[in-house]
């Protein structure tokens, strides 16, 4: 009797979407922009990647008020690996910063899709990169999706946007 009860909420948390198990927010990267210079003076930009938990947490707090920057460098970015590249509610606040989001099964495979949402004149858009076309039903949710998000309260309509 005394394994009974962990062996049913194993057969249970087995029958779960791992989306109901796992915060969505658990494999995602800052993308920073650095300037390395070498000991002659030669300089390169290069990328570097950081767990971005700090960058999400501040963003929960207070989207338009977090740093856009990592030790002095720009944050271009944040990527998440997960199976669902629609985004989640919880994913708001980091776009609500303005950075964009990108949203991968495999940031390492050829063969993986690729959905980057960024806000661009006065809405959030997105790009989509796959050797497959979106099904309908992605293209609906993805679309509904952003354009509630458009629609809340997030800073990041300028005066200037609203005129052009």
């Amino acid at each position: 009797k005394p394994l009974m009860k962990p062996l049913l909420i194993g057969l249970i948390a087995a029958t779960l979407p791992a989306s109901l198990l796992a915060n969505v927010h658990d494999t995602c990267e800052i993308v920073i922009v650095k300037e390395v210079v070498d000991a002659d003076g030669g300089r390169m930009t290069v990328a570097a990647y950081k767990p971005a938990s700090d960058f999400i947490e501040a963003a929960k707090k207070d989207a338009k008020t977090v740093t856009l920057s990592d030790e002095g460098n720009p944050i271009r970015g944040v990527i998440c690996t997960r199976n669902d590249l629609v985004p989640a509610d919880a994913d708001y606040s980091i776009l609500a910063t303005g950075v964009p989001l990108s949203l991968s099964q495999d940031f390492d495979s050829a063969d993986s899709d690729i959905l980057t949402v960024y806000f661009d004149k006065g809405a959030f858009t997105y790009r989509y990169t796959s050797d497959y076309p979106m099904s309908s039903e992605f293209e609906d949710t993805l679309s509904a999706t952003l354009s509630e998000f458009t629609g809340r309260d997030h800073g990041l309509i300028k005066e200037a946007d609203i005129n052009n």
